[in-house]
């Protein structure tokens, strides 16, 4: 009988050898060839599953963002109930800071985003941007007071003043964990986003004042 291949285990295959690549090589190691010798496979095997390398990148990013996207769900939907704001908010943002083994392959995929956009050779870079500044925005909407009214004009502005801040706050804390881990290891992170987070003021009138 013919061997029956399983085509989506092959594919979540590439997909950790192009995170390897990446890891080890940077940006240009997420090439056809490169994740042919990663996974012992001819590159017309991997060519199967993936005509060209900007296929191969842009399916590995749509993974990845996807097993985030679902991390963080899970996170949310076991600790809503129980946690206050900050602390919830803090965990969320927690899995965008490479803390572990994982975190630290994701954050280098990102980085190989930004240079494979600067080479024109990444579609969709600006809408996940946009999708992670929405996160922020909802966060920082939760964390300023409100729950499902309408934000006020003038709160509006304030509000997407802050999610800017807690965007490149965290942006440099996940730098920091990355490049200089003994100077800022994983306690001493959370320390200091929990420490940020207290800081986001209360932009939501309280109940009953306009």
């Amino acid at each position: 009988m013919p061997k029956v291949v399983d085509h989506e285990q092959r594919k979540r295959e590439i997909v950790a050898a192009v995170l390897r690549a990446v890891a080890r090589d940077g940006a240009a190691g997420a090439s056809v060839r490169t994740v042919a010798a990663e996974t012992g496979w001819s590159t017309g095997s991997v060519r199967y599953y993936f005509s060209t390398q900007r296929e191969l990148r842009e399916f590995t990013v749509d993974v990845v963002i996807e097993r985030v996207g679902r991390r963080i769900q899970t996170y949310i939907k076991e600790h809503e109930p129980e946690l206050p704001p900050p602390e919830l908010a803090a965990g969320i943002l927690e899995h965008l800071i490479p803390l572990d083994q994982e975190r630290r392959e994701e954050y280098q995929l990102w980085l190989a985003i930004a240079e494979w956009s600067r080479q024109g050779e990444m579609a969709g870079s600006a809408q996940l941007w946009a999708q992670q500044r929405d996160m922020y925005l909802q966060i920082v909407y939760r964390l300023a007071g409100y729950t499902n009214e309408p934000v006020p004009a003038d709160v509006d502005s304030r509000v997407m003043a802050w999610a800017e801040y807690l965007h490149v706050f965290v942006d440099g804390l996940a730098a920091q964990a990355m490049f200089v881990p003994d100077d800022m290891p994983p306690d001493r992170i959370r320390e200091v986003l929990r420490s940020f987070l207290t800081v986001v003021p209360p932009l939501a009138a309280p109940a009953g004042v306009r």
